[in-house]
Formats: C-alpha cells, structure tokens, sequence
C-alpha cells in the first residue's frame, strides 16, 4: 500500500535528532522502523517501536533518513503518530503519541484499586 495518509507520523527537528541519537546509541544501523500497538493498560493503548521491513498492508513515511511503517488499520484507529522530544514533553523523556485519543475503561483491571 504506496498512499501517504495525512498525518501519518510527525516530528519536529528536536525530536528527529534525539530519535537518531537513541538509535545510534543502542548500535541500531537500519533506519526502518515499525511502530506497533503493544497492548492496552488502564492509561489506554501502548506502543512499541522496531526494526522491520515494509509489508503489504502499511503506509509508510520517510523524515530526513528515517522510514516509519505502519499498518493502515492501525493509522486507521488512531489517525497516525507524533514523536515529541524530551523537551517538548516538559523533560518526562521522548515520547510517541497517537494523533487520536481513545478513552480507556480505567477501573476495569486489578492493577486500578
């Protein structure tokens, strides 16, 4: 899938340069990566990202040297991704966020009280 969806993942400079500074950090060379739902916690979904390779059912963007996959029913649920730096998110660390937020059933699990 080769469409480019409005919004699909966005970073200012700031956060272009700590994301590449964290990978080089950690000796990851290939600038490919997925970003992925890790599951849901009582604060909402999770995210994760990873090294991988494109597949059939992802939208993809490119930032500077950075490719970014996401798999469209995934951009479908949540309108697409922003990575804010350290800084902009008041020094609590990097962070990615969803463009769309989804209310969680907080007080449904055992870890709520």
């Amino acid at each position: 899938m080769e469409t480019l969806k409005q919004n699909l993942v966005s970073m200012s400079d700031g956060a272009y340069e700590e994301f590449l500074n964290f990978l080089r950090t950690n000796q990851v060379e290939k600038n490919e990566i997925r970003i992925t739902l890790a599951g849901y916690a009582c604060s909402g979904p999770r995210f994760g990202l990873m090294v991988d390779s494109k597949k059939e059912e992802d939208l993809e963007i490119t930032i500077k040297d950075l490719t970014f996959f996401i798999d469209e029913k995934l951009y479908e649920e949540f309108e697409g991704f922003q990575i804010l730096s350290t800084e902009e998110n008041m020094g609590q660390g990097m962070v990615l966020r969803p463009n769309k937020v989804v209310d969680s059933d907080c007080g449904t699990c055992s870890s709520c009280g």
